[in-house]
């Protein structure tokens, strides 16, 4: 505030103030509102006067003002503090602490946990130096949840999940029936008294954990970083609240700093980053580290990737172009189509609309062969990053909730102030963040739901029910990775397979994979995943004794399953009885096809289907082992297909 009136001088415009914000403070926003809200407190106070010419002049009683106000120093910012002159020194890394990093391979870096999990009191040095030392020499179970009741003032429920928390991070670990003492590697973290030794520690557990530093080395919006990793590791999904976490224990442990709205790693950062096993990037992209001002969509920024390309990487493309496009004010059909696009991606249909009386899209929630749900979509952009109570006529909503014949409204924008969260309760109408929308896409790519689960990312209230359906969805996933791993485990173990002859009952297998999750799996879980195994379309396992045995290596169980999803999608091309056309025509696609990376939309591929001939699309799809029809309309995805391949071509 103080600096905005330091830099009116003479006079100047919106537009060169905003310049001034980014280039001389390093407040790189994207429209003229910040800067605008600044100049209307400044001229509210009579600092400031804004002339017919554009012009803002400051007043004689700014001046005075200014006189009495203590501004920053411009060159002694962060994000101008030149490199430094020599490699920061790192403290010595305990011994038993360098062993463990230096068996860390590949395989050990990607089964790391994605959730640093609860820990009463927050993910804190000082927190974590209190908990690990009342472990030393050793707690009861007991003590333990008392201990962090009296100190923290949490449920004995949430003490418990405490507990499980640093048992998984690696800090605490059972040394008797219900006793627990701190680890070696933490005791070495406190002897040592470095906060970085335990974000070493922590690398060990946490999935992403160095590898959030590495992508810090530009300084970028938090929001920014988790895209970019959403796009360099696909099947290791952080949501924003993941990386924000992330983030602030490198904030706190001065790996990293915070320049404006932005943050960037530290000289330290960069020197512990060196150090650290790093898991290699499954898509490096064309990003090779975090650039805020390269937005996929946008003129003059870093090409996606291009069409065909892998489905996680165009995902994280379109995420960004979510988040993104939110805050450009100045074109709000980009956000119209980005969000048409993203809803897409999930898997609903979706009906454009935009124009005077009409809401911008609507989406229809396939529930059962009887139910449908419409939901009428309306997007608000801000480049500050807020859409306030001012931005939104409710009356209005309710009218174009009338005449799209749906049953509810989502609101999707950057933010939504707290006056604008009331009027939208009232009014029965949902509120979506860009950022929360961002999130479900690159999830949904991990964990796909269907359309009637992910209602709740559009109904009102809903929100809390979405999670627990996408965790349980996520633990499902990760129960029967494990009872695969495990049983294929123990039929290659010459003990287990002389003694056992590798079967493993539910008790077996929940011994052996209790050290592994932070809730050991229960009885339920093992049995479902074996169920599913056991189906004739897998045969991954079978029965042998009290036990079950593996058939087939994991690698194989999973190349059933995606031959299983190819026929699927193949059987789903072809024709429904009576939807034929003319022999060698293609009928025009009913609504757009999928997305390509980058894009939100498929007009070129609409023109380019009326020009290719029926039989080509045939021959091409033969060419690759898809199914299709020797007759009548070829389906529309089928079309899509074969028209990025002959791009690409």
């Amino acid at each position: 505030m103080g600096e905005a009136l330091a830099e009116v001088g003479d006079g100047i415009t919106h537009t060169e103030l905003n310049k001034v914000a980014g280039t001389e403070y390093g407040l790189s926003w994207n429209s003229l509102d910040q800067v605008r809200r600044r100049v209307y407190w400044l001229r509210a106070a009579g600092l400031v006067e804004y002339w017919t010419n554009g012009r803002i002049v400051v007043t004689e009683r700014g001046r005075e003002f200014l006189g009495r106000l203590e501004t920053a120093d411009r060159d002694r910012l962060p994000h101008r503090r030149p490199p430094a002159p020599e490699l920061v020194e790192l403290p010595p890394l305990p011994a038993s602490l360098a062993l463990a990093l230096s068996g860390m391979d590949q395989a050990a870096l990607r089964s790391r946990k994605r959730l640093l999990g609860y820990i009463a009191g927050g993910v804190r040095m000082d927190v974590l130096a209190r908990l690990v030392n009342a472990a030393v020499p050793g707690i009861t179970r007991a003590d333990f949840k008392a201990f962090c009741v009296e100190e923290f003032g949490v449920l004995e429920s949430s003490a418990e999940q405490t507990l499980s928390t640093l048992r998984s991070l690696g800090l605490l670990t059972q040394v008797g029936t219900d006793t627990f003492a701190a680890t070696e590697y933490a005791t070495s973290c406190l002897e040592s008294d470095e906060p970085v030794d335990l974000v070493r520690l922590l690398h060990l557990h946490v999935a992403l954990l160095g590898e959030t530093l590495d992508a810090l080395e530009n300084s970028a919006p938090s929001s920014a970083l988790a895209l970019v990793l959403a796009e360099r590791y696909p099947d290791i999904p952080l949501t924003h609240q993941d990386v924000t976490r992330r983030v602030a224990l490198f904030l706190e442990t001065g790996l990293a700093e915070r320049i404006g709205l932005t943050v960037r790693r530290t000289e330290l950062g960069a020197a512990l980053v060196r150090t650290l096993p790093l898991l290699r990037p499954t898509n490096p992209g064309p990003v090779a580290h975090v650039d805020a001002a390269a937005t996929p969509g946008v003129p003059g920024t870093q090409a996606p990737a291009a069409a065909g390309g892998d489905p996680a990487h165009n995902v994280g493309s379109l995420a960004a172009e979510v988040v993104r496009a939110a805050v450009d004010s100045s074109d709000y059909r980009r956000f119209e189509r980005a969000v048409a696009a993203a809803f897409r991606v999930l898997g609903v249909d979706v009906e454009t609309h935009s124009g005077p009386k009409r809401t911008d899209a609507v989406v229809e929630l396939w529930r059962s062969p009887t139910e449908r749900y419409r939901i009428a979509v309306e997007a608000k952009t801000d480049g500050a990053g807020l859409v306030t109570d001012q931005d939104v006529r409710f009356r209005r909503l309710g009218e174009h909730r009338t005449r799209h014949t749906a049953q509810g409204t989502v609101l999707v924008g950057p933010g939504f102030d707290a006056r604008l969260v009331q009027e939208a309760a009232s009014e029965k109408v949902a509120l979506l963040t860009a950022r929360e929308l961002a999130d479900a896409l690159v999830r949904h790519a991990r964990t796909p739901l269907a359309p009637r689960e992910l209602a709740a990312l559009v109904i009102r209230g809903e929100a809390d029910a979405l999670e627990r359906t996408w965790r349980a969805a996520e633990r499902r996933q990760e129960a029967l990775g494990l009872v695969v791993h495990t049983l294929w485990k123990s039929g290659n173990d010459p003990v287990e397979v002389r003694h056992t002859t590798g079967a493993l009952g539910i008790n077996d297998i929940w011994r052996e994979t209790r050290k592994t999750l932070g809730t050991p799996l229960d009885p339920d879980e093992t049995g479902a995943a074996l169920a599913f195994l056991e189906t004739p379309f897998l045969s991954g396992v079978e029965r042998r004794g009290g036990g079950h045995v593996i058939t087939a290596p994991p690698s194989l169980i999973a190349a059933r399953l995606r031959a299983l999803a190819t026929a699927i999608e193949s059987a789903g091309e072809e024709v429904p009885p009576g939807d034929h056309g003319p022999e060698g025509t293609l009928a025009p696609p009913e609504r757009p096809g999928p997305v390509p990376s980058g894009q939100t939309s498929v007009p070129h591929q609409q023109q380019a289907s009326s020009n290719i001939q029926a039989s080509a699309v045939r021959a091409w799809a033969k060419a690759r082992g898809r199914a299709v029809n020797e007759r009548g309309r070829l389906p529309e995805r089928l079309v899509t297909d074969y028209l990025r391949a002959r791009d690409l071509e």
